[in-house]
C-alpha cells in the first residue's frame, strides 16, 4: 500500500429490497484512482470490482454516514481494519455547538466561517427548547451561574443544535469561540456559537440527546407551518461546503429560514418527495439517486412581507431548473450562482402553489415532533 496514495477499508450495511435482508460488505476506497471495490463480508467474494463513482468524495466515509454506490445506499457501520481506523479517528472527531437566539439571523454567515475551515456540517436543527429540556442537556459540571444564564436567554426561543466533523474539531472550536477562556466563566460570551462541552465523548452523548440515533428528533423544532415554502439544499451543495452561502444568499435577499434540519433520505423516502416529477421530469431517476446520496437540509422559508407570495418570490430567486440557462437569463439566482447541472442545481424549490403544504408538511414531522 502507498503511502502517498493509501486505500481505505470500511464495513457497510445495504438493505436488498428483494430478500428484505440487510447484508454487510467491506468497502476499500483507493485514493490513487478514486475508486471503490466491494467484497462479502462473510465469504469475501468480490462484490464490485473497482469503480470510479464520480461525486464520491474521502471525506463521505465515516460510521453513520451514507454512500451511494451505483444506486445503493450504504450505510457506513464501522473501520474495515485498524489503518484506517487510525488514519480516520483523529480527523472524525466530532462536536456539539449551538448559534444563539440573537444571532440565528446570521447562521448562514456563520456556518460558512466553519465550512471554509473545512470542517462539516454532519448533523442540523433548530430547535425552540423548554427549560425541562435545556436542563437535560447540560452536564453535572455546568455551573449554577452559567445554568441561570442559559435558562433565562435560551428556554423558549430558536437556536440551532449543529454536529460538526473534523481534525480535533472539539479543541479547536474551543479555541474559537471562547480562545483563552474556560468556558465556566462565561458559556454565552461569543456571541455567535457556545458549546455545553469540549470533552469529545460528551459531545457525542449530546448529539445523541439531541439529534436522536440514528438521527431521529428529540426536541421540538420551530416550524411554522403557516405561509410559507420550502427549500431543500441538495446533497452535491452539502458536500461541497456551500450550505453557508446558500443560506446567507437566501437571508440576504430578504427571507426568514423559520426551521431546519439536517436529513439523510433513503432512495424510498426521495422517490416519496419526488413522486410529482415521476413520468414528467426527463431527469427523475437521476434526480431520486442524487437526493438518496448524501446528507441534504431542509429549510422553512418564510417572508416578512405579508402581502407578498413567498411561494412565488422564492421560487423566482431559486431561478430555472438548468443552472446554465439561470446563468444566462437570471444570474443572481441561487441555481445561477451555485448550481452544476439539473440534477445537480444546488437547491430544490416547490414547484407549484398546490405543492407547497404537501412538501413542507413532508419535513415538518421533524420539525414539530
Amino acid at each position: 500500500m502507498s503511502k502517498t496514495d493509501p486505500s481505505y477499508c470500511f464495513l457497510v450495511e445495504w438493505f436488498d429490497a428483494i430478500s428484505s435482508l440487510i447484508k454487510r460488505f467491506q468497502l476499500i476506497y483507493h485514493t490513487k484512482i478514486s475508486s471503490v471495490e466491494m467484497h462479502e463480508e462473510k465469504t469475501n467474494r468480490l462484490f464490485l470490482k473497482p469503480t470510479r463513482i464520480e461525486g464520491l468524495k474521502l471525506f463521505d466515509f465515516y460510521p453513520g454516514s451514507t454512500v451511494t454506490i451505483l444506486s445503493r445506499s450504504l450505510k457506513i457501520v464501522d473501520y474495515g481494519d485498524e489503518f484506517t481506523k487510525r488514519e480516520f479517528l483523529g480527523r472524525s472527531e466530532r462536536c456539539v455547538v449551538f448559534i444563539p437566539p440573537a444571532s440565528v439571523f446570521r447562521a448562514g454567515e456563520i456556518i460558512g466561517m466553519m465550512e471554509e475551515k473545512s470542517l462539516r456540517i454532519i448533523n442540523l436543527k433548530m430547535v425552540r427548547l423548554i427549560s425541562d429540556e435545556l436542563k437535560s442537556l447540560l452536564d453535572s459540571n455546568t455551573s449554577l451561574s452559567n445554568m441561570t444564564t442559559l435558562l433565562n436567554e435560551l428556554t423558549g426561543k430558536n437556536l440551532i443544535a449543529l454536529e460538526v466533523m473534523g481534525t480535533n474539531v472539539c479543541s479547536l472550536l474551543h479555541e474559537f469561540i471562547y480562545g483563552s477562556k474556560e468556558t465556566s466563566e462565561n458559556i454565552l460570551c461569543n456571541p455567535d456559537l457556545f458549546m455545553i462541552t469540549s470533552n469529545v465523548g460528551d459531545s457525542l452523548k449530546l448529539a445523541h440527546k439531541i439529534f436522536g440515533n440514528p438521527g431521529g428528533p428529540n426536541f421540538h423544532g420551530a416550524a411554522l407551518l403557516k405561509n410559507t415554502t420550502l427549500c431543500v439544499i441538495r446533497p452535491h451543495a452539502v458536500s461541497d461546503g456551500l450550505t453557508g452561502k446558500i443560506w446567507s444568499a437566501i437571508t440576504e435577499k430578504g427571507f426568514n429560514v423559520t426551521a431546519a434540519s439536517l436529513h439523510r433520505l433513503s432512495k424510498a423516502d426521495s422517490a416519496d418527495f419526488l413522486e410529482v416529477y415521476k413520468g414528467v421530469v426527463q431527469e427523475y431517476p437521476e434526480m431520486l439517486d442524487h437526493l438518496s446520496s448524501g446528507p441534504c437540509i431542509a429549510l422553512e422559508i418564510d417572508i416578512p412581507d405579508p402581502n407578498v407570495n413567498v411561494h412565488q418570490a422564492f421560487r423566482e430567486f431559486s431561478g430555472p431548473i438548468d443552472p446554465e440557462i439561470a446563468k444566462y437569463l437570471r444570474p443572481d439566482t441561487l441555481r445561477a450562482r451555485f448550481g452544476v447541472n439539473k440534477v445537480k442545481n444546488a437547491i430544490h424549490c416547490t414547484d407549484l402553489p398546490e405543492d407547497t403544504e404537501r412538501e413542507v408538511n413532508y419535513f415538518s414531522i421533524i420539525w414539530i415532533s
